[in-house]
This record gives C-alpha cells, structure tokens and sequence, in this order.
C-alpha cells in the first residue's frame, strides 16, 4: 500500500497594486482664425470674377494685339522711310508749283494737280505732325512693347484667385493636418503675383504704355483717319495726272527732277501711306479698350496703367497677410 503524499505548503497570497489606467494623450485645442480665411474666400471670389466681369482678358488682349500690329511701322529705318517720303512729297508739291509759274499753266486745266496745290500745305502738316507724334512715342511703344507676358496677367490673377479661393476652403473646413500645405501653397502664388511687375519689366512698361496712349490719341480716332484717307486720294489723283497728262507741261531742271522722283517713287509712298492709315483704322478699338485698361485702374483709386502693377503686388501682400492669419493655431492653456 503506497503512502499517500503529504500535502504541499499553502501557497502565498501576493498583494500586487492595481495597474494604472490606459489613457490617451489629449490633443491641444486647436483655434480656427475664421475671419480672415472668410475674407481669404471673398478675396479670392473677387480675384477670379472680377477679371472676367470687368472685361480684363479682351482689354489686355486688344492692347497686346495693337502694339504686335504698330510693330513694322514702329522700326526705325520704317520711320525714317516715312520721313523721307514726306520729303518727296514736299519738293514735289513745289516743283509743281514752279513749274505752273513758268509755262503758265492755266488753273482748270489739271483738276486734280490745282486741288493738290490748294492742300499740299495741310496736307504736309498733318502727315508731318502724325510722323512726329508716332516718332517721338517710339521709346514708349519699345518699353511696353517689352513687358513680358503682358496678355497673360489675367490669367495669373484669376489662377491666384482660385488658389485663395482652395486655401481659404481648407482653413476652414478641411483637416488640420492639411492647413500649413495650403497656407505655403498661397504663400507662393501671393509670391508668384507680388514679384511678376518686377521679373517682366510690367512696372516700367505701363507707365511708357500710358505715355504712348497719350502720344497717339490724337490720330486714333475716325475723324482722323478719315481725314488722313481723303489726302491720300487727293494724292492719288495728283499723281496721276503728274504720271499722264502733266508730262505734256516742258520740264526742266531741279523742278522737273523732283516731279520725277514723286511719280517714280509713288508706288513705295503709296503703300508706306495706304499700311500706316490702315494700322491706325483697324487698331482704333484696340486702342480704345486698352485705353479702357487705364481707366479701370483709376476708378479703384491707381492713377492709370502706372498704379496696375502695384494692384498685384498689393494682391499678393494681401492674400499673404489673410493666409497666415487664418493659420491654425493651438488655443493657449488658461
């Protein structure tokens, strides 16, 4: 018979402490700054339709469209080109003149010679005071000729303006963690539109736009142009007589070689007057809308084309400012 065992020590009750509870850490209480992200979204809204609604797109497109056209007759050998028919024209209005004293050439008898004498006088002036006014505005029309991407700034306000517009939407209602890539993100487009004046010469460009808006608006107008058309037929009509019938007139000497020189070089003249006229007739309304362009700045309080590029730099301040203004931040502990 085996032996039972005999029975084990009694085990020992340990007294272990309670383990602490499982927490979480709790979040800081994050401050969405409300005010200046709605007036980020407002901004923005305004960004984006105000350019369409103001028409902004087809007045910088027409004005880059005017100077493109001005391009031929603004180099300067077409200048001087010019200045030199104006010569030719001149001497041969007074050869034509001298040569009626000499041979006695009854008025009547050359209708469209008699109507240019009455008018070669006007008729020099007001090509001489066009050729003058479009010399002197060549410097300007360089330097705005020159603005880098000038038709492309709507685009770059209405781009900033949907990116304020993104920004603004995420500040106020999108994930916290997101904020800061939105803020940076219109941080950079308010960059992109603040420092574009400076990278295109757009700063310098607009103030000789606006003195070469001053320099042509006296022949950019219809009045005229049409003005302008009637000498070139009272000029066409002289010629052509000087080219027929005028021949049977004795000429000789100076006088009859500087007839000469007009009715040889008429077809040159003709076209340089006929291209020059007909730029200023297709481009009236181009250079009215973007005279449109210089008003639009003044009726917000910029004086003319010259305030235009400081509107995008105190765009772009703006956006900046709202933008970190409306960055989140952690509420302070009280």
């Amino acid at each position: 018979m085996l032996a039972s065992e005999a029975p084990g020590e009694p085990l020992v009750v340990l007294d272990l402490p309670s383990a602490p509870p499982v927490t979480r850490a709790v979040a800081a209480p994050v401050r969405r700054p409300k005010v200046p992200a709605v007036a980020l979204l407002v901004f923005g809204v305004l960004l984006v339709v105000g350019p369409i609604a103001g028409g902004l797109f087809s007045k910088v497109a027409s004005g880059k469209q005017m100077i493109d056209r001005f391009a031929p007759h603004m180099e300067v050998d077409a200048l001087a080109r010019y200045r030199t028919d104006l010569v030719t024209l001149r001497q041969a209005a007074g050869a034509v003149d001298t040569i009626y004293t000499q041979q006695g050439v009854a008025p009547g008898r050359f209708p469209g010679l008699d109507a240019y004498r009455g008018q070669a006088d006007a008729i020099d002036r007001r090509a001489s005071t066009l050729l003058d006014r479009v010399t002197r505005a060549e410097p300007d029309y360089r330097r705005t000729a020159d603005i880098g991407g000038f038709d492309r700034i709507p685009f770059l306000v209405v781009l900033f303006g949907i990116v304020a517009i993104y920004g603004s939407c995420v500040l106020l209602f999108g994930a916290r963690r997101r904020a800061r890539p939105a803020v940076a993100l219109v941080l950079l487009a308010s960059a992109a539109l603040a420092v574009y004046p400076f990278v295109s010469d757009l700063h310098r460009g607009t103030t000789a736009g606006q003195r070469m808006l001053h320099s042509f608006a006296p022949f950019m107008k219809h009045s005229e142009v049409r003005q302008l058309q009637d000498d070139f037929v009272v000029l066409v009509t002289a010629v052509g007589e000087l080219d027929t019938s005028f021949r049977a007139v004795p000429q000789t000497g100076p006088p009859a070689a500087d007839v000469a020189a007009l009715v040889d070089g008429w077809p040159k003249i003709s076209s340089d007057l006929a291209s020059l006229v007909g730029t200023i007739n297709d481009n009236i309304g181009n250079f009215n809308a973007l005279g449109d362009l210089n008003t639009l700045t003044r009726r917000v309080g910029v004086s003319g084309l010259q305030g235009f590029p400081w509107l995008l730099v105190g765009a772009g301040v703006l956006g900046a400012t709202l933008a970190v203004a409306a960055t989140p931040r952690r509420r302070k502990e009280t």
